[in-house]
């Protein structure tokens, strides 16, 4: 398992949550770290910077406004 799937599972994040399809969200101070979780263990993990994740807050409120 690489360093950055195993620093999710660090006591220092301030916060962490399910969102569902298996997929948990913990913010670390800074970013936030999204990780793929299959029931046992991390699979995947992206870490989104602040500035990536307001480019993310940036898209999801375009597509909304997008739907059909």
């Amino acid at each position: 398992m690489s360093r950055h799937i195993r620093a999710v599972d660090r006591d220092d994040c301030l916060l962490r949550r399910y969102l569902g399809d298996g997929v948990y969200a913990a913010f670390d101070g800074d970013g936030i770290w999204l990780t793929a979780e299959n029931g046992l263990a991390a699979t995947d993990a992206i870490y989104l910077e602040p500035e990536v994740l307001g480019k993310l807050e940036r898209f999801a409120k375009d597509s909304r406004e997008h739907r059909r």
